[in-house]
Order: structure tokens, then sequence, then C-alpha cells
């Protein structure tokens, strides 16, 4: 008959034991809770546990800020079974269903279903310095200060992760008589599991090593170290020391030793030692992992920035680049027009790149996106309690931009009220956040986007003639793609290579008809419709070439639209062709009698002639 409880193995409620006599026990720092845990970091209601079928019971979160986690993975629903453990903030509980023999409680009960109280040791240590608490434990300590110091010396001398573990684990092996070890990290939220990094003093490239993932997650959990000697017939087959890996900013996994149950066992003296190297290791660990994170970071938006080249070779778009070239080295506020998809923000992005701060943050915000109400705050920040739902301090773009780039995208769409405002922080360069009395440094250069006529707007009273002026100062037209349609096949080109690539399928290129197609259409969205257009041929095409039923139906709809109106022209053109001849015919060739029975001016029936190239036929009727 099944016994289901929860046994506390950390944290405020450490060592009770709470039975579920329900079909759901909820958790949480809310007193309504049937399970309540006095710590900030667990949310009001955190999760719940169900009695979901007769043998079956799961585990649910319930969207808490700091998650819920099943034996060190975190979940949002799950089913879960003897022995699983549960952590809720710093609070960590064991799952029993049945009888749980020789555990005596709490925290024994704590390593899991595979271990017993008699094989598992968990040892604290003194958290600012790794030393044994006891003071009599630091002699053990000396004996092996020579090889700390020859490991401290090196392990900042390794530029790579995978090869600082290796030596790392090397170099610890000279210490403690482990056979195998190994270093492993703690993957992201999101990212795929880390390989451990293993070590065999036999000399394997890849030796096989089972590594308790329990003992390891109660490691990381209780920043303990873990030893299990084989003493016992229900002890394991070997000797284990594992000991955490702790940075500056979190934890980052553990060392993982074991020796055959045939050595001597692995002791308090080596757990100390360990304990040691691995706060020290665990800082370089973490600079270079965060070094590999911010250039894996740098590629990406590099690869980014590549993406959005300015392209183009016509002469509209050659004096686009020159213009870049001379105003980004410059402080001075620019005005980018153009109608929508025109690359307002490509431009204003390339003229951040090739600044004089490159570096420094590129803020944009579309003013037309966010209503009124909010603009404000999301340029100038708010002060805790400046409003309803205003619960914490919140830097506005203002503040973000720092001394970077901020571009105000559609701004001619900012209501009157906040123009004036921003007026003031473009003329004194400094502002306050809203709820808030002191003046904060505007330092950031302004760069603005429109496809508004403002000086229409400014007739009109929708735009403050003053504020124009101040974001004048430079200004850059962006031609519509209809006046360099020159550029169209190599923007088309680029377009379909990046999304072939993207969506890992051939491309050989844009049929003849198909590019006819994209040459005669008008493009009233721009290079944003162009670039939409391609993705949906490359998306939706069934052959590694570009046809034209790949495209979209605008364009052939616009191309059966131009056939009949060439065949009205030329039918209505014939037509008149024919009734002059027949009048000139009917009149002996006499202009004046010809316009007559015509019914139009004479001069009229001159333009005609002259317009439909009608003279070599008349010439052949005298």
């Amino acid at each position: 008959m099944l016994n289901p409880r929860l046994v506390a193995l950390s944290g405020p409620l450490e060592g009770t034991v709470r039975p579920l006599t329900d079909d759901q026990l909820s958790l949480g720092r809310d007193t309504t809770n049937q399970i309540m845990i006095g710590d900030r970091a667990v949310s009001r209601n955190h999760c719940t546990i169900t009695h979901a079928s007769p043998d079956v019971y799961e585990i649910s979160d319930l969207e808490s800020h700091n998650g819920t986690f099943v034996n060190g993975i975190q979940i949002s629903r799950t089913p879960i079974r003897h022995g699983d453990r549960i952590r809720v903030g710093a609070s960590e509980f064991v799952f029993l269903t049945g009888e749980d023999k020789g555990t005596g409680g709490g925290r024994s009960l704590g390593v899991g279903k595979e271990t017993t109280s008699d094989m598992l040791t968990a040892l604290f240590l003194d958290q600012r310095s790794g030393l044994p608490a006891n003071p009599s434990g630091i002699g053990r300590m000396a004996r092996d200060l020579s090889a700390f110091f020859k490991i401290a010396n090196l392990v900042n001398s390794f530029h790579d992760v995978d090869t600082l573990q290796r030596e790392l684990l090397g170099l610890i092996s000279e210490v403690i008589p482990a056979k195998q070890g190994a270093i492993v990290l703690q993957s992201n939220a999101g990212e795929e599991s880390n390989p451990p990094c293993t070590w065999s003093r036999d000399g394997d490239s890849k030796p096989e090593m089972v590594i308790r993932e329990e003992w390891a997650q109660r490691a990381m959990w209780e920043r303990c170290a873990i030893f299990a000697t084989a003493s016992s017939p229900s002890a394991p087959d070997e000797h284990v020391l594992c000991v955490p890996l702790v940075g500056v900013e979190k934890i980052l996994g553990v060392i993982y030793l074991t020796s055959p149950a045939t050595s001597p066992p692995l002791g308090e003296d080596h757990v100390y030692f360990l304990s040691s190297v691995s706060r020290i290791a665990a800082v370089s660990l973490e600079n270079l992992l965060k070094l590999d994170s911010l250039q894996a970071e740098n590629q990406r938006l590099q690869a980014h920035v590549g993406a959005d080249t300015l392209l183009g070779e016509s002469r509209a778009m050659s004096r686009v680049t020159e213009f870049i070239g001379r105003v980004a080295k410059g402080d001075s506020t620019v005005l980018i027009r153009g109608e929508s998809g025109t690359g307002k923000e490509l431009v204003a992005r390339a003229i951040h790149a090739n600044s004089s701060r490159p570096s420094k943050p590129f803020v944009a915000i579309n003013c037309a996106a966010i209503p009124e109400t909010l603009l404000e705050s999301e340029l100038f920040g708010h002060e805790r309690g400046a409003f309803t739902g205003a619960a914490a301090t919140k830097k506005g773009k203002f503040e973000t931009a720092e001394d970077g780039t901020l571009l105000l995208d559609e701004i001619g769409e900012m209501a009157p009220p906040l123009q004036a405002k921003l007026l003031r922080v473009l003329q004194h360069r400094e502002f306050e956040r809203l709820g808030g009395t002191r003046l904060l440094p505007f330092n950031a250069r302004v760069l603005a986007a429109t496809n508004k006529n403002l000086e229409q707007a400014i007739k009109a009273g929708e735009f403050r003639q003053d504020l124009y002026y101040r974001l004048n100062v430079v200004s850059v037209a962006l031609p519509p793609l209809r006046e360099h349609c020159e550029d169209i096949p190599t923007l088309a080109l680029h377009f379909a290579n990046r999304f072939a690539a993207k969506g890992k399928r051939g491309f050989k290129g844009i049929s003849a008809e198909a590019r006819s197609l994209l040459m005669q259409y008008s493009w009233p969205g721009n290079i944003r419709e162009l670039e939409n257009a391609i993705e949906r041929a490359i998306v939706l095409g069934l052959t590694d070439e570009i046809l034209p039923e790949d495209l979209p139906e605008a364009l052939l709809q616009e191309q059966s639209s131009e056939m009949t109106a060439a065949l009205y022209h030329n039918t209505l053109n014939q037509t008149k062709k024919q009734l002059v001849i027949t009048a000139m015919d009917d009149a002996k060739g006499n202009h004046i009698e010809a316009a007559r029975l015509l019914g139009i001016h004479p001069k009229y029936l001159h333009r005609l002639i002259k317009n439909l190239n009608l003279k070599s036929d008349l010439m052949r009727l005298r």
C-alpha cells in the first residue's frame, strides 16, 4: 500500500515529514498553502502535488519566479516517483511512496533511491575559506600546500575551458589517489547539457565513468562535499568524492573523483584540499565561460550586422552611403526620411556602427507602436510609486542609451505634449524620471526617422516647428525602391541566399521570368516588401530556383493589369488611325474638311497625325 509523503532535507522545514492525505498538496510562501515555506525565494503559491491516478503523482509549477526543480531539472508539470528530489527555493524535499528502512527521518533520505545513510557523508565547509571548521584539520592540509600553490600558479595560465579542465584533473591526481575524475558543468536554461570532461589515470582519452547525478546535485544545492566509502555490502563498488565548483556569480558544477573499492578510501584531508582547489578553479572557469559567451555573442551580432549591410550600387544608394560616411563620426542630430520599408533603421545602425561610439549601446524606440500613456515612461523611465503599477524603479530609453545612440523611429507620430518634453531634453541634455526629482544627464546621440511629411504636419499643427529645427540639423531622404530598381537583382539574390541558408535548402538562382516580374513591379512596400516576397518564394518554392509561381499574387496581378492596359491603348490607337485615314480619304486630303467630318478642331487633327505617325500613310493616299 502506498504511503506518499514529503520529507524536508533542507530549508526552514528541515527534518519534517508531511504525508499526502488529500488529492492535492500545495507549497508556497502564503499561509493558505498546506506546506507554508518561509523563504523569500519561494513564491506565494509556488507549486502543487496532485494524485493524478491510483499510482501516479504529478507536480506542477504555478508560474513561480524561481522555478520548481525535480532531480535538478526545472519543470512546469511532470510525474514524480519514489525517491525523486524536489527543490523549491532554498528548500529540498524527497518524495517517498513506500517504506524507507534504515533512514530514521529527514536528512538521511537525501542521497536518493540507490543510497543509504551508512555509505554517504556530507561535509559542510567554512564558506569563507574552504578550510575545515575544526582548527585541528588545518594540519592535514599543510602537507599538500606546495601542490596547492602549483595548481594556483598554473590554473590561470590556460585560456581554453576544455584544456583547463583536463589539466586541472591531472594536477589534482598528483595529490588525491583517484583513478578517474570528471568535471561536470551545469548548462544554462534552454541549452543542451554539457558533456563532462573526464580523466583517467590509465591514460584513456575518453574513459567510461558512472557519475551519480543525485550526489552531484546535492553537492551543488547544499554547497557541501559528498564522499562515499565502499565499506559496507550496500555501498557502491568504489570510493567517491564530489565537491561543488562555487563561482562568484553562481555554482558552475562539480569535481567528481572515484577510486576502486580495493584502494584506500578518500578521506576528509582530501576533501579539504579539493575544496580549496575548486574555489580558485571555479573563478577561472567562470571567467573563461563568460569570455566564451561574450565571444559567441559578438560573432552573432557581427553576423547580424553583416546580414543587414546596406546593399546597392545605384547612384541613389551611393549617395546614401557617402552621406553615412560624412556624418557618422560627428555628434550632430540626423533626421532620416523615407517611405516605409526603405531601410531607415538600417541607415541609423550604419551611422552608429561607423561612429566613434560603435561599442556603446544602440537603443531604438518606435514612437508609433507605443500608446501615448506608456511612451513617456518608456522614454523617461519612472520611480517606484510614480503611478499605479510602478512597483519598482525603471530606467527609460534616455537612460539606457547612456553615451551611445538613440533612434526615435516614426517621430512624426509623437503626441504634441511629448514633443515639448523631448525638445527640452534635446536643448538642456538632461531629464527626470517620472515621479523623480533628480536631474539625470543625457549624453546619447539622437537619430530620428519618419515617413511623414513634417513640413505639412507643421502647417496642420501636428508637429512643433521648434522641435523640427532641433531634429533637422542634418537630414537624408532615402529613395523608394522604384527609383533605384537597378538594385533589385542584387537585393533579391542577397535575401534569397540568406533565407536559403537559414532554411537549409538549396538555391541556384532566379528564373528569367521571375526576374522580369521583380523588375516590373512597383514595390509600394519598398525593400521590406521585396524581402518578404523572396522569403515567401524560398519557403514555398518546390525547386532550387525561384519561379514566377513562387512569387506573391500582387506581382502577377500587376503584370496582368499592365498587359490589359497595353492592349486597350493599342486597340484605341489603331481605331484612331483608321478614323483619320478614312476622313482624309473622304475629304480628298483636305485637313479642314477632314476635321469637320471627324468633329474636331483642325489643329487637333494635325496633332493626331503627328502623334500617330500617319504622315507616310496619308502620302500614299494622294
